[in-house]
């Protein structure tokens, strides 16, 4: 506001300036003009005088011509109201022509000047009426959610403030508009993957119930493996649904890490104690080693599931009697942690897609739902964290695993 207003008597200034020096100049013209026609009619009259009356001494005549004399003055005019006249009826044409022209100069001047002046008001009233209706339009806009960034705003007046602020407000409603657009979509496609991957354990399940429905009489040992089978299938969906469901938190932004200072050990063993029994029963020993006192600034909750995800992976795919190890490198910038195991590697076609949600290497299981390495994947880079792989097939697969300090 104070710059538009000190641009506007920077404006008004320049304009009085030049008009004034055009009516200095065009005055200056004129009694020049006045001055040199006043001086043509005293010389003539000075001629005629002397030529009337040839005995008066000149020196004398341009003395009465040009002394300054109030009796002389009072009694000429006298003299011209004997005969019916005033001093006024015998002003010189320059005289006049000169009053004339002084009038007209200012009038034209001042009209001018008034014509600037509402020109330059009009000017502003408009591009400032333009500019309103162009933010009216622009809010109607943002009220039909149409999030369009193009306004222009160079200036440091107060609709240029108005406007930078009402494109902070597009930005921010426009980054709204597309965060509520993806957790939609994420929970679209969250629905459809758990209602895709829960067929298959609930076909299963249903078969092994009405089996045991129809058949009163089916002998012991069968119905206890039916009903093993649909303990696993039960077991399955839940871990399934619990996966999915977390995954699609994550990838909505509705979990907060709730990260604290431990040793890296802490996780380790929590992992650990969750896939002791699973190692077992696959005769699988999982063996850590490496800076375990290293000190990250993680949620160990998390992390753990992430682990714990990634090292059943490598259990999973591991033949018996081998060994999945787990070892730890600390410096100044990350904690790295590296996870081997001795299986049969993961193709050079699949090793690009392990990390996407759902897909299912060649030598996955049956029972493998392809969430495993995609969901620890998302938990670890929501930790400020990274994860990569390197396998060959036929000889084994090395996660790596970077929490940047």
């Amino acid at each position: 506001m104070r710059q538009r207003l000190l641009r506007s008597a920077l404006l008004i200034f320049a304009i009085t300036l030049l008009i004034s020096g055009v009516f200095i100049f065009a005055n200056v013209s004129l009694w020049r003009r006045y001055r040199a026609s006043s001086n043509a009619e005293l010389s003539n009259l000075l001629g005629a005088i002397a030529q009337e009356h040839p005995e008066l001494d000149t020196n004398t005549i341009i003395h009465a011509l040009t002394q300054k004399d109030e009796t002389a003055q009072a009694n000429g005019e006298a003299i011209l109201r004997s005969y019916g006249y005033t001093a006024n009826d015998f002003i010189s044409s320059s005289t006049g022509e000169y009053a004339h022209m002084l009038i007209l100069v200012t009038l034209l001047t001042l009209t001018f000047l008034a014509a600037i002046f509402l020109a330059y008001f009009w000017f502003e009233d408009s591009r400032r009426y333009k500019n309103i209706r162009a933010l009216v339009d622009y809010v109607q806009k943002l009220n039909d959610h149409v999030y369009d960034l193009r306004i222009k705003a160079n200036t440091e007046d107060d609709l240029s403030l108005l406007s930078n602020e009402l494109y902070k407000i597009t930005v921010t409603l426009k980054e709204a508009s597309e965060q509520d657009r993806k957790a939609r979509h994420n929970l679209e496609t969250a629905l459809a993957d758990i209602s895709h991957q829960l067929k298959t354990p609930l076909t299963s399940l249903q078969v092994a119930l009405d089996n045991l429905e129809s058949d009163p009489d089916m002998p012991l040992v069968v119905r206890q493996d039916f009903l093993r089978s649909s303990s696993r299938q039960v077991v399955i969906m839940s871990d399934l649904v619990t996966t999915l469901l977390n995954l699609a938190k994550f990838d909505n932004g509705t979990i907060r890490m709730q990260r604290r200072i431990m040793p890296i050990s802490g996780i380790l063993d929590r992992v650990y104690m969750g896939l002791e029994i699973l190692a077992d029963l696959a005769d699988i020993q999982i063996n850590i080693e490496g800076d375990l006192t290293a000190q990250v600034k993680l949620d160990p909750h998390w992390q753990a599931e992430a682990l714990s995800n990634i090292i059943k992976n490598c259990i999973e795919h591991s033949p018996p009697h081998s060994v999945v190890s787990v070892s730890v490198e600390d410096s100044v910038f990350y904690t790295r942690i590296l996870i081997r195991d001795h299986g049969t590697g993961i193709d050079s076609q699949d090793l690009y897609h392990i990390f996407e949600r759902f897909y299912k290497t060649r030598g996955s299981k049956a029972t493998s739902v392809g969430i495993g390495l995609s969901f620890a994947k998302s938990v670890i880079e929501a930790d400020n964290g990274q994860i990569q792989v390197k396998s060959t097939s036929g000889s084994g697969t090395t996660f790596i695993i970077t929490y940047f300090h």
